[in-house]
């Protein structure tokens, strides 16, 4: 598989361009000349220069020093909202999926409802209990995303259930954590990859929306979204200040879309036979 993938010269160009990205956000203290909220107004609204190598906001700060600053915050809650999603989702899913009966005719209903909650109206809710422009919407990025992970694993490892395999395990004396470890994981993991690269895309995508909505960071720490919507504004006067971040974005969500089909065709079982099971 991990030879198919690195022959997909799609996928490896697109997942370097997103590892280039998020190195280049973890780094910005070191790679930036200037701090984010340092302004300048007599050098408002400049195009790329020398100095300025992304050029300059609306209010003279450096749209490089922001834009790598507000992809820590995005994508700190990129990823923190997906893990959190993939790991609820997976033990709903498989615990609704292993036992069944009693256990899955309850679970179920409680997945259906969180895959009915709107995640506008969820993230409002939780940035007003608990503290407005702090980024608790993460929260109901990760709850919007749990059904996804969940309806899954289940209809996965219910498939796997019914096989010989599990069957011949129980007669050996397999624990259920020792038929679990040894039988469902690695045989839910390809589909579980895939899932949770374009989970991840989803939630970049949303993040972004959250604060181009306002319902995100407080100003003046920097996030995409917002960068975004300060910049919608100059669109007409500097539209560099719109067009750079929105690049941003979207070469992120690109790159991990084209990454996630590399995944899927190196994971693809019908260019390899019988899938192996046990």
């Amino acid at each position: 598989m991990f030879r198919r993938l690195c022959k997909n010269k799609a996928a490896m160009i697109s997942i370097s361009i997103f590892i280039i990205i998020c190195l280049a956000c973890a780094l910005a203290p070191y790679i930036t000349r200037y701090s984010y909220t340092t302004i300048n107004v007599q050098r408002r609204s400049e195009g790329p220069s020398l100095d300025h190598l992304l050029g300059t906001d609306n209010l003279g700060r450096d749209q490089m020093s922001r834009l790598l600053h507000g992809g820590r915050v995005t994508l700190t809650i990129t990823f923190s909202s997906t893990i959190l999603a993939a790991i609820a989702g997976s033990i709903l899913g498989l615990l609704a999926g292993y036992f069944g009966g009693v256990l899955d005719y309850f679970l179920s209903p409680v997945i259906d409802v969180l895959a009915a909650l709107p995640i506008i109206i969820l993230a409002l809710v939780f940035e007003i209990v608990f503290g407005w422009g702090r980024g608790y919407f993460m929260y109901a990025i990760a709850i919007a995303a749990i059904p996804q992970f969940a309806r899954l694993v289940r209809a996965t490892v219910t498939d796997i259930m019914g096989r010989e395999y599990i069957e011949a395990a129980r007669a050996l004396g397999a624990s259920n954590l020792g038929i679990v470890s040894r039988h469902i994981l690695h045989n839910i993991a390809p589909s579980f990859v895939i899932r949770f690269t374009t989970s991840l895309a989803e939630a970049l995508m949303t993040c972004t929306i959250m604060g181009y909505l306002s319902v995100g960071i407080r100003p003046p720490i920097p996030e995409w979204g917002s960068i975004a919507l300060n910049a919608k504004a100059y669109m007409r006067v500097a539209p560099f200040m719109m067009v750079v971040p929105c690049a941003v974005i979207a070469a992120c969500i690109i790159s991990i879309n084209l990454f996630g089909d590399g995944l899927r065709d190196a994971f693809d079982p019908r260019d390899h036979g019988p899938a192996l099971n046990d």
